[in-house]
């Protein structure tokens, strides 16, 4: 993972390589992969959640509301039988340390698609691998959309080319975690929020609004953390709503 101008190595852990096949490891089946999604067939039923992660969902909602009622409204005289405010623990990760290498500060931009050239010639060299070792490799990597979009650029300029130093066709840049969940939380909640400037408008600015937050300072693009928790105190205040 690369982010401007630092970077780390994430190596993974043995228990998971245990678990894989490791001569399908390698950029040649990754590629062949790649040219079998053409023509694959897509099972709608792959897209829809299975039967444990219906009733996982089930039981979250019923925490949530559990949590609202006893923390807004009423407790239960007994607590034996009553709806768990703590939903089951699914796909619970792992707390043993992760094994991460440092980059050396990189004096490199990857505001450009040049730039990006830049980084991957600085990242191999710290790697110790020559060019024709690093870039023959399958390098999975994270970074954020414009990174992205600049590899893409890149792999245009230089396309057609024989040459894996050149082509760069061994990286695979998919968006990190952090990037995603903050893309999709923040497109959700802009759509949900409305306009503050139209009185008539009933989007979650309003409850906000009356919980004392103002409405410009509810979407802040440096603070993921932030927005989560207003959007909690939407959901919150609309499940006490509803139980009143």
């Amino acid at each position: 993972m690369f982010h401007g101008t630092w970077g780390y190595v994430h190596m993974p852990s043995q228990e998971l390589l245990d678990t894989l096949d490791g001569s399908k490891l390698d950029l040649t089946t990754y590629q062949k992969a790649l040219n079998e999604v053409k023509t694959m067939d897509i099972d709608p039923a792959l897209l829809m959640p299975s039967s444990e992660a219906s009733e996982h969902y089930h039981w979250v909602m019923k925490s949530q509301i559990a949590t609202a009622l006893k923390k807004y409204l009423r407790k239960p005289l007994e607590q034996e039988g009553a709806i768990p405010t703590e939903p089951p623990v699914i796909d619970q990760i792992s707390c043993k340390s992760p094994v991460i290498h440092m980059f050396k500060l990189m004096d490199k931009s990857d505001n450009s698609a040049e730039g990006i050239g830049q980084v991957m010639e600085a990242i191999q060299i710290q790697s110790g691998l020559i060019p024709e070792e690093f870039f023959s490799q399958l390098q999975p990597m994270d970074a954020d959309l414009g990174t992205c979009q600049n590899l893409k650029s890149l792999w245009d300029i230089r396309y057609p080319s024989d040459e894996p130093h050149n082509s760069l066709n061994n990286l695979v840049m998919q968006l990190g975690c952090s990037h995603t969940l903050w893309n999709i939380a923040q497109t959700r909640f802009t759509k949900h929020l409305g306009n503050s400037s139209n009185e008539d408008d009933l989007g979650a600015w309003r409850t906000l609004s009356s919980l004392g937050i103002a409405p410009k300072k509810v979407i802040q693009k440096k603070d993921f953390t932030a927005m989560i928790q207003h959007m909690e105190k939407v959901h919150e205040s609309t499940l006490v709503l509803c139980l009143r």
